[in-house]
Formats: C-alpha cells, structure tokens, sequence
C-alpha cells in the first residue's frame, strides 16, 4: 500500500478504487517479487501471466528441427541463469493463472466496462481501455503486483473519466474494408499512433462488423508509433456511442483523414528488406486466435513450408489445445510450422540468434513484431512486412509477394 500511495503522489490521484484485473510479466527480480508478495495469501483480482520466452514449451522437436539451441530461455539473460520456475511457483501461491499469453482476453482475463485493471503489454492495455471500456494505465511489473496483494489501485490517468476523451479524431476515406487483411489494420494503427503521439484516439467511420481480432492489429500498433493508450471506434467500443460522446463534446486537438497512400506509407516503413528472398516467418505478434489458426491450418493443408524457411506461430496454450482438438495443430505441424506460446516480438529467439543461425529475412504481418526485431536484431534481421496469406505464401515458397 504504501508503494501505491507513492506512486498515486507522484500522479496527483486523489483516492484509491478496487481493482478486477492483472495481467503480470515474470521478468523482475526474484528478491524484490518475493519482498513484494512476502505474507500475501492470494488475490482477489484476475490475474494472468505474460508470454514466456521458451519456445520449445510446446514444440520442442520443431524447435530441435530449426536449430534452435538445447534449452534456449531468455530468462536465463534476463536472471543470469535463476529458474524462472522460482518465480512462478510464487505466482502459483498467489494465485496468478500461468497463462504465457500477451492476449489474457483469449484467457477470460476480460475486464467489464469501467473496472480498474493493471497489465503489462502495452497492447493488452491499449485494448482492454478500448475495446471492453476497462480503466488502466501503462503500469510497471511491480505496481501489477502491489495492486494484486492489495486489491487496491490509485485513481490516476486512465482510471479518471476526465482523461478518457479523444484527443485526436480520425476519419477514413477511399478505403475498402472488406478487403482489408490483418496487416492493413496494423498498418491504419502504425500510421495513426505516430500522428497521435500519447493522446487518445477516436476513429469515425470504421464498420460496424469489425471483429476483435481486427481492432487487437490496430491496437497493438498504436504505441509501437506512438505511446496512444486509447482508441474509441465510434458506434462500437463502449465509450464512443457517438463521435461527440467520444470526445466529451470538446473540440479535438487533431482531425486526420486516412487515405490509401497512408496505408502504403506504413508498409514501405514497416519492411526493411530488398528483394523477394525469406527464411523466417512468423505469426502470432501479438498470440494469435482460434480463428487464425484455422486460417492458418486451412491455407498449409497438404503443403509442406519450405526447407529453407523456418516457420513460428504463436498463441495462447489453451487456444493450441483447442486447435488440437480441431486438427489444425496436426495439419500446421505436419507442414513444418512450430507451435509455440512463447513471446515471438520483443524476446522473438531469432530477433538476437537469428544472424549467427543464417536467419536474413522475417516475413510477419505485425507492426510489434516488426518493430521489436528491426531493433534488437540492429537490423541484421531484415523485416518483410504482409498479410497473414502472404506470410504463409512465403513460408511455402521462400519467396515473399503480395504488397
């Protein structure tokens, strides 16, 4: 509590309200986790974890298959070698639901319109504001767990009603969105977080069958640009029944039309590499749904993905179970894709081991994904940016088309 209400001083938050949701990262200090959670009983919040880092939790004969090396963890650099299952035996004992995920809405982790969360991933937060109305900032690891030992989080940011107008209003022109694929949605959100900088953001005119695997592109697009942490779709997120209810019936700071040259704009930014040659592709930045894994399973079926590719895709383990039971993971690993719950942006394995394992090219169809790996890699690991369609076209032939 008094790690709360410091943090709540610095933010000028007048008082503290109950909190529904977590959604914590293991990657903290063992000794400050155990001095934070020390006689703690459990909590009363929802509480998921992160993506882990491990990408031979699910596939480990893919992952063998690819030359991965033996036992490859990230949390071995990150704890110089301390066993991550120090940390979540205590996560256990709280309580948390070990979930290594990035998406804990695919998990039940599904904060109701106007409760107080605190999550780790900037895309999970900007989601969970927008998309379920839910009311949180972009927290530190310690502040998630403080709020789960206490069940309490300062009203500060996101949490006041006052800064949960849009700042920025958005308009689309000469756009078709029925032909719109992922990786367009990911690109309306790289273009519009960088004009929007940390303010909130409405869209006007998106149509109303946007599903939520759609806006999750938009969404966790928009801080990689910029630092957004709310996107209102007028007519379809709980707080914008209309532009003006979106905006508080204040004037906005910035208006912005989208226009098809943007799109394009965003595709030339996100893809770094020359010429049509890959040998990596991955899917699931963030994890990917039971819908795209069937998307994914129906495209490979009875292909096989190049000898020269190596090919990850991501999701949530209770959503690989499920594809299980459907035969998509069959039909996905039979091609020669590899399964994983692991983090494939930020602590992707070939983001630092790909250029010493002869990985040139990355074909993805996310703007994390894209982002994290230009950078961690130096840009070693060249970057094609597509549709989840072409990515797979690309993994099967080892050449990349499309746009």
């Amino acid at each position: 509590m008094d790690f709360l209400v410091k943090m709540g001083e610095a933010f000028d938050a007048e008082e503290m309200g109950d909190a529904q949701s977590a959604h914590i990262h293991a990657a903290m200090p063992l000794d400050y986790l155990e001095e934070l959670t020390e006689g703690a009983e459990g909590t009363k919040v929802f509480a998921t974890t992160h993506a882990n880092s491990d990408p031979a939790a699910i596939d480990p004969d893919g992952c063998k298959r690819i030359g991965l090396p033996k036992n490859y963890d990230i949390y071995e650099l990150i704890r110089a070698g301390e066993p991550p299952e120090k940390v979540f035996k205590i996560y256990r004992r709280m309580g948390y639901f070990i979930t290594h995920t990035c998406t804990p809405f695919y998990a039940g982790n599904t904060p109701k319109p106007g409760s107080h969360f605190t999550w780790c991933g900037s895309s999970g937060q900007v989601l969970s504001n927008s998309w379920f109305g839910a009311c949180g900032n972009r927290d530190s690891v310690p502040f998630n767990i403080a709020v789960t030992v206490t069940n309490r989080t300062p009203l500060m940011g996101m949490g006041l009603k006052k800064n949960r107008h849009a700042q920025v209003v958005a308009r689309v022109e000469g756009l078709d969105f029925t032909k719109f694929s992922d990786a367009d949605w990911g690109a309306l959100g790289y273009h519009l977080g960088a004009i929007a900088g940390p303010r909130n953001v409405v869209i006007d005119s998106l149509p109303k069958w946007l599903t939520t695997d759609q806006f999750r592109f938009i969404a966790s697009a928009l801080p990689v640009s910029g630092a957004v942490c709310l996107c209102h779709v007028v007519g379809i997120t709980p707080e914008a029944p209309t532009l003006q209810a979106a905006l508080g019936r204040r004037k906005p700071e910035i208006e912005v039309v989208v226009r098809c040259k943007d799109i394009e704009q965003a595709y030339q930014k996100l893809t770094t590499a020359t010429g049509s040659d890959v040998d990596l592709v991955t899917l699931g930045c963030p994890h990917c749904s039971i819908q795209e894994l069937k998307r994914i399973a129906t495209q490979l079926e009875g292909k096989r993905v190049s000898q020269n590719v190596r090919f990850f895709v991501a999701a949530y383990r209770g959503v690989l179970e499920l594809a299980r039971t459907m035969g998509y993971l069959d039909i996905i690993q039979k091609a020669g894709g590899v399964l994983t719950d692991c983090c494939v942006g930020s602590q992707h394995p070939f983001s630092t081991l790909g250029p010493g394992l002869g990985v040139k090219v990355n074909a993805n169809n996310s703007v994390r994904m894209d982002h994290y790996m230009i950078r961690i890699s130096n840009d070693k690991v060249k970057q094609r940016y597509g549709s989840m369609e072409d990515c797979i076209n690309a993994a099967i032939t080892g050449k990349r088309g499309g746009k």
